[in-house]
């Protein structure tokens, strides 16, 4: 039986849609690249002329790149802090003076690299006025403490040094000598770091 043809659609009937995969993968040599420009932008400009436009551009990615990983430049800028202050590996050397030592100097060396220098200064300047933007800073301080705290840890475990040893003044003291010499310029050769550590350390 023939049907009757009905009245034309108003418009083409469109294909089924294809159902979309997974996506494209994120690619981490742009991510590192994206990071890498918020914090060189920030070092360069100030917190003022830290932009979306300024970092994509840097980085040569677009916008869109950007905001599939970030919602605001702030966010970019405190991950890729947060990973330069963790160290990929710890001293352990088996000897605590020379691994306090060896930490010491890669604080020194971080804190005077020319990008992140200038990026804890500008940082620390703006916690100051607008502390709700580093709500989650205190919490990554805290897990990088812990982490450069294990250098002191395992010479307890060895009962190199004692047991009530207090890690954290530590780490603490190594962080704020650094901190001084990346202000002042002030040297501060190894030999200083050593005997700063021994008497932390009561040695």
């Amino acid at each position: 039986m023939d049907f009757e043809p009905g009245p034309p659609s108003a418009t083409p009937t469109e294909p089924p849609a294809k159902r979309r995969g997974p996506g494209r993968p994120r690619d981490p040599e742009v991510e590192k690249r994206l990071k890498r420009a918020a914090l060189e932008v920030l070092a360069q400009h100030g917190m003022s002329g830290l932009t979306l436009e300024k970092i994509c551009d840097k980085a040569g990615a677009p916008r869109a790149t950007f905001y599939r990983r970030w919602a605001t430049p702030m966010q970019a800028v405190g991950e890729a802090f947060n990973e330069a202050f963790l160290f990929e590996t710890l001293p352990d050397t088996g000897d605590v003076v020379a691994d306090l030592v060896a930490l010491g100097q890669a604080m020194l060396d971080l804190y005077n690299d020319p990008v992140v220098g200038p990026c804890m200064s500008f940082l620390i300047a703006e916690s100051r006025v607008r502390p709700e933007l580093f709500q989650n800073g205190q919490e990554d301080f805290q897990r990088r403490r812990a982490y450069n705290r294990q250098v002191v840890e395992r010479a307890i475990a060895r009962g190199e040094i004692p047991a009530d040893t207090d890690a954290d003044l530590v780490i603490d003291t190594l962080s704020g000598l650094a901190l001084n010499n990346q202000a002042t310029r002030r040297p501060l050769t190894p030999q200083m770091l050593e005997f700063v550590v021994r008497r932390l350390l009561s040695l």
